[in-house]
C-alpha cells in the first residue's frame, strides 16, 4: 500500500477527536461527582455542601438574590427539557403541563423579599427579629413533579442561607439529579459557591436514613405520602411534612355554574391530576346538577361516561378492588382505552356519576377521571366534603356566591387551602393571590412553605445604648 501521508494525518485527527471526546465524557462524569453536586457516599456529599453553605453565608445579603435569580432563569430556560425528561421518566402527566410547573416554580417561588424582618423600637430599647438558616435541608422528593419542586427548593432553601441535601424519588430520579445539577451550575455561574446542592449518584432507603440521621442536618423536609412523613417525623430533627389530600369541590345553587365547570376542568384536568391539591371529586347540589352536567359536556376535552361505560372504567380502576397503580397519571384517553371506551385523544377529563361510596370518591386516585356525586343539598353537600377529604386538612374547593356558606365550609373543613370560585391552583398563586410552592405542609402545620418556612427565628436585642 502506497504510504499516503494526508490521508494518515486525517486518521489521527479522527482518533484524536474521538479520544477526546471521550475524555471530556468520562471528565464530565468525574468532575460531576463535585462540580454539580453529585457524589457516591453520604459523608463525601455532606462535607461538601455543608462547606458550600458556609461559603453562601460568608457572601454579601445581595449576591444571595443574584443567584437567585439566577436560579429563576435557569429554571425557565430548561423548562420544557425538564418537563419531558420528567413525564419520560416517570411515566405520570403531560410533558408540556410539566413544563408550565417549571415555568411557575422559577417565577413564583417567593426569594429573599419573604425573609421575616422585623424591628421593634421602644423606650428600653431596640429588638431585631430576622431569620437564621437551619444550616443543611434535607428535601425528600416526590415523584409527581421531580424536576419542578427541585426549583422551588432550591429557589426557596438558598434565599433562606442554606444547602441542600436532596434525595429524589426513586421513579423520577435521575430527572431531580439533572435538574439540581443544572441549579448548581447556575449558582456557580453566578459566582456562587460549588455543591450548595447536593445528591448521591444512586439512591436507597438506607442512604436517605444516613443522610436524615447527620449531625450537620438541621431540618428534613418531606414532600410526599403518609410513610415519607412519618419517617421524618420519626427522625428527632425539626420536620416538615407535606401528606396526601383528597379534596373535594362542592358546587351550591348560588354559583356561577358555567365558571364551576370550566374552573374544576382546568384544575383536574392540570398534568393528569396528579397535584395533590386537585379537585378529586365533584359534589353537585341536585338543583343544579343537570345545568352542570350541561356545562361540562360544552367543554371538548370533557368526556361525560354512560353508565355502561362508567362501569367498565371502575373496573379498570379498581381491578380486584385495589388502585391500579398502572393508569396512576396517564392521560384520559389512555385510561377509558384500557376499559374498552376510545375517546378522541384531545380529552383531557372524563366525568362518571356515581354514589357517594363509589371508591373514586373515598380515593386519592391521582387521575383524570373525576366523580360526579349529586347531593339534595349544601348541607348534604357539606358533609360528604367532610367524610371524603377524611380529615387530611389539605385542600378543599367550593363555588358559591354565599360567603356564609364559605365561612362555615372553611371551619367544617378546617383544611391548610381553601379556594372559593376558581380553579385549585389558585392556591398556590396560579390564577390567584397568594405564595407558591410545592411542599403544602398540612401535617405539620406550615402550610404553603416558604424561604421563611426554611428559617429559624433570631432575635438581637440592643439596650439603651442610642438613648431612645
Amino acid at each position: 500500500m502506497q504510504f499516503d501521508e494526508s490521508r494518515v494525518a486525517s486518521i489521527v485527527e479522527e482518533v484524536l477527536r474521538n479520544l477526546a471526546a471521550e475524555g471530556a465524557l468520562a471528565g464530565k462524569t468525574a468532575q460531576g461527582a463535585s462540580r454539580d453536586g453529585v457524589f457516591d457516599d453520604v459523608e463525601t456529599a455532606m462535607a461538601a455542601v455543608v462547606e458550600a453553605q458556609k461559603k453562601l453565608m460568608e457572601m454579601p445579603f445581595g449576591k444571595r438574590e443574584e443567584l437567585i435569580a439566577a436560579l429563576r432563569q435557569a429554571g425557565i430556560d430548561h423548562a420544557e427539557e425538564f418537563g419531558k425528561m420528567a413525564q419520560e421518566e416517570t411515566k405520570l402527566g403531560r410533558a408540556e403541563d410539566k413544563k408550565i410547573k417549571n415555568i411557575n416554580s422559577a417565577r413564583l417561588t417567593p426569594g429573599t423579599e419573604d425573609l421575616p424582618r422585623e424591628t421593634l423600637i421602644g423606650a428600653q430599647g431596640i429588638s431585631m427579629v430576622k431569620g437564621g438558616p437551619y444550616g443543611i435541608i434535607v428535601s425528600i422528593l416526590p415523584t409527581t413533579h421531580p424536576t419542578a419542586i427541585v426549583i422551588n427548593h432550591a429557589i426557596a432553601m438558598v434565599a433562606s442561607g442554606n444547602g441542600v441535601f436532596f434525595c429524589p424519588h426513586p421513579r423520577g430520579y435521575q430527572s431531580s439529579l439533572y435538574a439540581m445539577q443544572v441549579m448548581n451550575r447556575a449558582i456557580v455561574k453566578a459566582g456562587g459557591p460549588p455543591n450548595l446542592m447536593v445528591a448521591l449518584a444512586k439512591g436507597s432507603m438506607e442512604a436517605v436514613t444516613e443522610a436524615c440521621a447527620h449531625p450537620a442536618v438541621g431540618m428534613i423536609v418531606a414532600t410526599g405520602g403518609p410513610s415519607v412523613v412519618d419517617a421524618a417525623l420519626r427522625s428527632g430533627k425539626k420536620a416538615i411534612g407535606a401528606g396526601p389530600g383528597n379534596p373535594p369541590v362542592l358546587i351550591d345553587e348560588t354559583a356561577d355554574i358555567a365558571k364551576a365547570a370550566r374552573d374544576i376542568y382546568e384544575g383536574a384536568s392540570f398534568d393528569n391530576n396528579i397535584l395533590c391539591i386537585a379537585e378529586k371529586t365533584i359534589i353537585a347540589v341536585e338543583k343544579i346538577a343537570d345545568e352542570l352536567k350541561r356545562q361540562f359536556c360544552s367543554i371538548p376535552e370533557v368526556y361525560w361516561l354512560s353508565p355502561a361505560e362508567a362501569s367498565k372504567v371502575e373496573k379498570a380502576i379498581f381491578p380486584d378492588g385495589k388502585l391500579n397503580g398502572e393508569l396512576v397519571g396517564k392521560d384520559a384517553a389512555y385510561i377509558l382505552a384500557q376499559a374498552g371506551v376510545r375517546v378522541d385523544e384531545k380529552i383531557r377529563l372524563a366525568i362518571m356519576e356515581t354514589g357517594s361510596t363509589h371508591p373514586l370518591v373515598d380515593t386519592e386516585q391521582l387521575m383524570p377521571v373525576l366523580p360526579f356525586v349529586r347531593v339534595r343539598d349544601f348541607d348534604a353537600g357539606l358533609q360528604l366534603a367532610l367524610e371524603s377529604e377524611h380529615g387530611d386538612k389539605h385542600t378543599a374547593v367550593i363555588h358559591t356566591k354565599d360567603m356564609t356558606r364559605v365561612d362555615l365550609f372553611a371551619r367544617k373543613l378546617d383544611v391548610t387551602a381553601l379556594v372559593v370560585n376558581a380553579p385549585s391552583g389558585a392556591a398556590l398563586a396560579v390564577g390567584g393571590e397568594g405564595q407558591y410552592a410545592h411542599t403544602l405542609a398540612g401535617p405539620t402545620g406550615e402550610g404553603v412553605c416558604t424561604p421563611r418556612t426554611f428559617t429559624r427565628e433570631i432575635r438581637i436585642t440592643i439596650g439603651q445604648t442610642f438613648g431612645y
